[in-house]
C-alpha cells in the first residue's frame, strides 16, 4: 500500500479519535455514556450528511470516474477502420460541434487530447506507422467531428503531421464515457442518512430510559 495512503488514514482516524472522542469523553461525563455516543454520532453523522448532499450536487468532495475518451479505432484512411459510421466521415452522420454550446467545445478540446495519446499507444503497439512519434502529430480542430449512436456518442479528428516533422494523417475515432463523478458522493449521502436515523431512533430510546432513570431517582429521594 502507497505510504501516502496509510498517511491518510491514519490522520483520519486520528482526527475521528481526538475531535469526536473528546466530545464523547465531556458528554459522558453528564450524561452517562450511551446517551453520549448516541448525540455526538447524531450530530456527527448529520453534519457528513449535509456536506454528501453538498457534494453530490457539486463536484467538491470525494469524486468518481471522471468523463473520458476511450479509444475505439485509428488508422490512416477513415474508410478501413473497424467502426462502420468511421466510413462516412467527416460527412455523413458525422456533425460538427456546435460553437455556442460550451459542453461541445470542452468535449472536442479534450477528444483532441486524448486522441494524441492513442496515437502515441498505436505507435508502440505499430499499428501506426505514419507517425515515428506521438509528438510529431496535432490534432488538427476544424476536422473534430460528432457521432451519435443511440445513447453513445462518438468522435473522430484527424491527426496531421506538424510542420517539416513527418508526413500524412490519421484519422482517430473514440467514444465519450460519461463515467460517474457523483456517484461515490451519493452512496455515502445515501448511506450517512440511513445511519442517521438508526442513531436518532437509538437517541430517542436512550433519552426516554435516561429521563425515566433520573425521575425514579428523584422519586426515592
Amino acid at each position: 500500500m502507497d505510504l501516502t495512503v496509510v498517511e491518510g488514514i491514519g490522520v483520519v482516524v486520528s482526527a475521528v479519535i481526538i475531535f469526536c472522542g473528546s466530545v464523547w469523553l465531556l458528554l459522558t461525563m453528564v450524561m452517562g455514556p450511551r446517551l453520549a455516543y448516541f448525540i455526538s454520532a447524531s450530530v456527527t453523522l448529520a453534519f457528513l450528511l449535509i456536506m454528501g448532499v453538498v457534494w453530490s450536487v457539486n463536484p467538491l468532495g470525494p469524486i468518481g470516474k471522471a468523463p473520458e475518451w476511450d479509444s475505439v479505432a485509428i488508422g490512416e484512411d477513415a474508410s478501413q477502420l473497424d467502426f462502420g459510421p468511421a466510413s462516412e466521415y467527416p460527412d455523413g452522420a458525422w456533425e460538427v460541434p456546435n460553437p455556442d454550446d460550451a459542453t461541445q467545445l470542452a468535449q472536442a478540446a479534450e477528444l483532441s487530447s486524448e486522441a494524441i495519446g492513442f496515437l502515441e499507444q498505436a505507435i508502440n503497439a505499430q499499428k501506426v506507422t505514419t507517425f515515428e512519434n506521438a509528438e510529431d502529430a496535432q490534432a488538427n480542430s476544424e476536422s473534430v467531428r460528432f457521432f451519435m449512436d443511440g445513447e453513445a456518442q462518438y468522435g473522430a479528428v484527424t491527426l496531421e503531421a506538424l510542420e517539416q516533422r513527418a508526413a500524412g494523417e490519421v484519422v482517430a475515432v473514440l467514444v465519450y464515457d460519461p463515467g460517474s463523478p457523483l456517484g461515490p458522493p451519493r452512496l455515502i449521502a445515501a448511506g450517512t442518512f440511513v445511519l442517521f436515523l438508526g442513531h436518532l431512533f437509538g437517541l430517542s430510546r436512550s433519552e426516554k430510559r435516561a429521563r425515566r432513570r433520573n425521575e425514579a431517582q428523584a422519586g426515592t429521594r
